[in-house]
């Protein structure tokens, strides 16, 4: 002879003081043990408890359903200009459903190379005493607990900076015969063209 228990199954949702029941719905199909749910959205997350009992008694689990909503990133200004010399700063804003996604974990690369983290305070990336090797592109790179990350990209350009003299020659008292070199150099953006002059006039170019 064989005693055949039924067992009742029942489903709830613990996110509170007390479970509450899970009733079926549209989305919502309650099929004996099995909870089904279609179409997830973000407020299906959160701790579920599934309850079995008969006649010998109750048991009951709880299960916690993580919905991971898609982010997007962007950094604001997508293009900034800044002379030689100032700051720059960046800044990347995470959302998720057209509102703040909250703290994220983000990391920073200048033309696909990871930044040290000087320089970043929360979401900001800033960028002091800008100089000429910090023109590029910049990534803001978000990286998720559930292992998906997405990026966004933004530009630093040099804006104009007037020709500063960063070496010139020392005056010389020679006698006449022996060859001389001077050196003059130059920065700013766009690089400076040179040009020599002899007593105020364009220094003609020979064979010496």
């Amino acid at each position: 002879f064989v005693k055949v228990v039924e067992i009742a199954c029942r489903w709830y949702t613990h996110n509170g003081p007390e479970p509450i029941p899970v009733s079926s719905g549209p989305r919502i199909r309650l099929l004996g043990p099995v909870l089904a749910i279609e179409a997830v959205t973000a407020e299906d997350g959160g701790v579920y408890k599934c309850s079995a009992s008969n006649a010998g008694g109750e048991a009951s689990a709880d299960l916690r359903l993580t919905v991971s909503t898609p982010i997007h990133v962007e950094i604001t200004p997508n293009v900034l200009s800044v002379h030689m010399g100032g700051t720059a700063e960046f800044r990347c804003l995470v959302t998720a459903n057209g509102m703040s996604a909250g703290p994220q974990h983000i990391t920073w690369f200048k033309d696909g190379r990871q930044l040290p983290s000087s320089g970043r305070v929360g979401d900001t990336l800033q960028v002091t005493g800008v100089t000429r090797e910090d023109k590029g592109m910049y990534q803001c790179v978000v990286r998720r607990q559930e292992g998906d990350s997405f990026q966004a990209s933004a530009e630093l350009q040099l804006g104009d900076a007037p020709p500063s003299l960063v070496y010139s020659f020392i005056e010389q008292t020679l006698q006449p015969g022996p060859a001389v070199s001077l050196k003059c150099s130059a920065q700013g953006n766009p690089t400076p063209q040179i040009s020599w002059t002899l007593d105020g006039f364009p220094l003609p170019t020979n064979g010496r």
